[in-house]
């Protein structure tokens, strides 16, 4: 029996596309990744935001990576569509590892063939060390790129076994130690962070990468910032302060809070204070808003939109304590709000440029109180809706662009 000339055409044209199918799947599942990134994180702030934009700036460059991601922070905002990012969920926990931790991450090692790996923002020697050596035994090369300040050291150290106090102290700088010993490269987000860097840790070889943001999408739009005023029952005539940050007791939010209650009766009646994040400080800062008798203090909680969030504000203020080089400051200012903050980070740095507010060198409540009330007076720091000039000079040194390929070269080449 002869087989007709279509039905072999037919057959031909599906075992090509069968092989297709498999070569294309071999490769994809057998080319090993350029890099894998690891990060940990039950919020979604700064840190976040920037590792994302890493992650979509690698792909846009074509490198094959994978990207590890634990905890709850990521939730809801990884985007679809990477063509050379695999992005994975991790469902394991990384302090305090149980045996079954362990094993979840000795599983995703075996099989991922990275020779280079970054882990984002271990929190300063909080990451469990067995998963660090893990991560040490497996790939060539590891860097760690850090978004906040380190803890400081005592003034006075005390080594010895006295509970508590000697034995802790030794530990926690054992820890110290062999973070410095296992990690290849460590790079910072400011210059103040690789100061602190040396003046608190092991580290010796500190680079440093500033933060930038993506100046197209960061843009003032009026419409969004009315609607979220009226989901979150804002009135349009108050004039909104915002915080905005995982609610931590070392953003220091209380100090808004108390200021704002500090304000004269008329001033109170024209302001509103916005406060979006989440985090374990969240109902002490209720209770306090409560307790100090103010209507117009409004948590929102985490946001998806940050865009309208920013929109909706005419002034962000940086409460901190302790900071790196914050994006809160660089998102705010791209998106017309004026800057009113304590000198943390590179915040004087931006404010200083940008001429776009006030820093303020002192955390009492009464202090910040009468420099609202100033600003609220006066309006002097207003940047007419971000004409164009101050968005050039703005975009030629926090453009993502820049920032994104020099942080890129710094991790994949190790001059």
């Amino acid at each position: 029996m002869v087989t007709s000339t279509p039905f072999l055409k037919l057959k031909i044209l599906s075992y090509k596309c069968s092989c297709y199918k498999f070569t294309k799947r071999f490769f994809m599942e057998n080319t090993n990744p350029d890099l894998a990134i690891f990060v940990h994180s039950n919020s979604y702030g700064g840190t976040e935001r920037h590792t994302l934009e890493l992650v979509s700036h690698i792909d846009s460059e074509r490198l094959s990576a994978d990207f590890f991601y634990s905890g709850e922070g990521f939730n809801g905002h990884i985007p679809g569509g990477y063509s050379s990012v695999r992005a994975n969920k991790v469902e394991s926990k990384v302090q305090r590892l149980t045996q079954q931790d362990t094993e979840v991450w000795r599983k995703i090692l075996k099989e991922n063939r990275a020779k280079r790996a970054l882990l984002v923002k271990p929190s300063y020697f909080s990451i469990d060390l067995k998963l660090l050596f893990l991560l040490r035994f497996k790939y060539r090369e590891l860097i760690v790129i850090e978004h906040s300040l380190p803890p400081r050291r005592p003034l006075l150290p005390r080594i010895g076994f006295i509970p508590k106090v000697g034995y802790w102290r030794l530990k926690n700088e054992l820890i110290k130690y062999l973070y410095y010993k296992l990690v290849d490269r460590v790079i910072a987000v400011s210059d103040i962070g690789k100061t602190e860097l040396y003046a608190h840790t092991f580290y010796k070889d500190v680079k440093v990468c500033g933060n930038g943001i993506n100046t197209e999408f960061w843009v003032r739009d009026a419409k969004r910032g009315v609607e979220f005023r009226t989901r979150n029952g804002i009135n349009s005539d108050l004039h909104v302060f915002g915080c905005v940050g995982n609610l931590f007791t070392g953003k220091a939010f209380h100090v808004a809070i108390q200021a704002l209650s500090i304000l004269s009766e008329l001033d109170r009646k024209r302001v509103a204070l916005c406060i979006v994040g989440v985090g374990p400080e969240h109902e002490n800062l209720k209770a306090l808003a409560e307790r100090l008798n103010l209507e117009n203090v409004f948590f929102v909680g985490k946001q998806f939109d940050m865009v309208a969030a920013y929109s909706a504000m005419q002034t962000l203020l940086i409460t901190s304590i302790s900071e790196s080089a914050p994006l809160t400051v660089l998102e705010a200012t791209a998106c017309g709000c004026d800057i009113l903050s304590s000198n943390v980070g590179n915040c004087a740095e931006v404010i200083n440029e940008m001429n776009n507010g006030v820093v303020i060198n002192s955390y009492d409540p009464e202090v910040w109180a009468k420099e609202i009330a100033s600003y609220l007076s006066e309006s002097k720091y207003k940047n007419e809706d971000c004409q164009p000039s101050f968005m050039t000079k703005f975009k030629q040194k926090y453009s993502i662009e820049k920032t994104m390929s020099n942080l890129l070269n710094t991790i994949m080449h190790n001059d």
